[in-house]
């Protein structure tokens, strides 16, 4: 029986008849791999997957056969049903009309054991779930996942990260045993909130990663995102993507860098992403901010996600 890494296409293009419509491959997510699917019907062979494995329904209504460890059940498919596929089991799936769109996501053993761990829970042993039952928090996961694949990666390795925890205490909370009880949430300190603050501000113009960051503050990486995200009202690639827009403003007024270069300056691999996400928040380009900044004076920037 082959065993599937989704993260090499010459692995698993023999189940599909079409590529996927965007994956996370050419960003390297690490231990969190994510594709957009939409194919008419087919068919694959029984294999298993490296990695624990999730579809995720977008539209509603398909029809499918699916098999997980040897039982087969047949599944109507609304927006937001979710089929689970623990690490390493035996699945087949069957669709005899067109699935219409859809994600597939796979997590690494290994990264959701060590959430597991983190959030004081035995080790992960997932039990198997058919596509019948819906999942809000998995569908809107998804959803800006595939939103940020489709605007470039513009949060870059540090979405993934915070992305990848999320979706992995999630399935250690929601898919496997009885959770124990787990102490209610607090806030960061103003000081250490403080130190992030300048640790950001001195590093902007470098890849900034999710563990970095918690270890400034001396916490795991998936407990950091939780407290950060109540302290802060976003959470911590948001943060960054602002912190980098706020200094861009700051060097727009100086007029005498290049786009290219405040770019760079910023944290951005090019100027087109770094437009892109100005624009979206700013609500004009970076070009129209610096020509208003020479006549009006700098104007306000949005909150924008």
């Amino acid at each position: 029986m082959q065993k599937i890494n989704f993260k090499d296409p010459a692995q698993y293009g023999s189940l599909f008849q079409a590529a996927p419509v965007r994956n996370s491959v050419p960003f390297q997510w690490g231990e969190l791999y994510f594709e957009r699917r939409e194919e008419a019907a087919f068919e694959t062979l029984e294999h298993s997957i490296d990695g624990h494995y999730l579809m995720v329904k977008l539209n509603p209504w398909s029809i499918a056969d699916r098999r997980i460890d040897g039982k087969w059940q047949s599944e109507v498919q609304r927006r937001g049903s979710v089929a689970y596929v623990p690490d390493g089991c035996r699945h087949s799936v069957r669709y005899q009309k067109p699935l219409g769109a859809l994600c597939f996501v796979t997590l690494s053993r290994g990264l959701v054991d060590a959430v597991a761990d983190e959030l004081n829970q035995p080790r992960f042993a997932g039990q198997p779930r058919f596509a019948k039952d819906t999942d809000p928090t998995m569908l809107n996961a998804v959803e800006a996942m595939d939103r940020e694949l489709r605007e470039g990666n513009p949060n870059g390795i540090l979405f993934a990260q915070n992305y990848s925890k999320l979706m992995a205490a999630h399935l250690v909370l929601g898919y496997g045993p009885a959770r124990r009880a787990r102490p209610g949430l607090q806030n960061l300190p103003h000081r250490k909130m403080k130190w992030l603050d300048d640790y950001i501000d001195a590093n902007l113009a470098a890849k900034i990663t999710l563990e970095e960051l918690a270890q400034q503050v001396d916490l795991s990486p998936y407990y950091f995102t939780r407290i950060f995200k109540a302290t802060a009202g976003m959470a911590p690639y948001q943060y960054v993507l602002h912190k980098r827009i706020e200094f861009a403003r700051a060097c727009l007024k100086l007029d005498q860098q290049s786009i290219q270069d405040v770019a760079l300056a910023c944290g951005f691999s090019d100027a087109s992403q770094f437009s892109r996400q100005f624009t979206k928040i700013c609500q004009q380009t970076p070009s129209a901010y610096r020509q208003t900044c020479r006549t009006d004076g700098p104007p306000a920037c949005t909150s924008g996600d």
